[in-house]
């Protein structure tokens, strides 16, 4: 059923990025931090005439089973790779970036023009934090060490999110928060 789950997310979540009307056009898509490469799949299946293009910092993580959908782009060759994109999808990988800042500055410039775009799809903060910082220190602290860790190193209010994709040079076209959940 997870498997069922994502893939309506992940259609969910393009079709809230692409136009619809660019179905038929030859587009070039990254899943940046694209994993597995099950995202990636379903690019292709729903963009059949775009190339879709993966890189991840573990370049082993995608699976034999997803490779024929993808044109996996080893990380280390990533920055001096100089193929544009018309689309780049960080999907939860942007709370796992040590540097935003920078990961920010170089998918800009992997941008094809002014009307191609970055998408991404992190968690929030939610109301829970403030709450129990005010009322219980004790479950606060362990709250936020069960959100952040090494692996999740940001967590991002609209305000974060606005700061540092303005400080990176970009305008939010679209913003919309799904849940307040960090998981389904």
């Amino acid at each position: 059923n997870s498997g069922k789950l994502n893939i309506s997310i992940f259609k969910n979540i393009i079709n809230f990025s692409i136009p619809k009307q660019l179905e038929s056009k030859k587009l070039d898509i990254l899943d940046y931090g694209g994993g597995s490469g099950q995202f990636a799949s379903i690019l292709t299946n729903l963009y059949p005439n775009s190339k879709v293009y993966l890189t991840d910092l573990y370049d082993e993580k995608l699976l034999d089973k997803y490779k024929q959908y993808n044109n996996q782009i080893k990380f280390l060759e990533f920055e001096e790779n100089d193929i544009k994109f018309d689309y780049i999808f960080l999907n939860d990988v942007f709370e796992h970036l040590s540097d935003p800042h920078e990961v920010l500055q170089l998918l800009k410039n992997k941008l094809r023009d002014k009307d191609s775009r970055i998408f991404i799809d992190t968690p929030k903060k939610f109301w829970i934090y403030g709450f129990s910082s005010f009322f219980n220190q004790k479950i606060y602290k362990k709250i936020l060490n069960g959100t952040v860790d090494q692996d999740h190193q940001q967590i991002w209010s609209k305000k974060s999110f606005y700061f540092i994709t303005k400080n990176s040079g970009l305008l939010v076209d679209k913003y919309k928060e799904v849940t307040e959940f960090t998981q389904p």
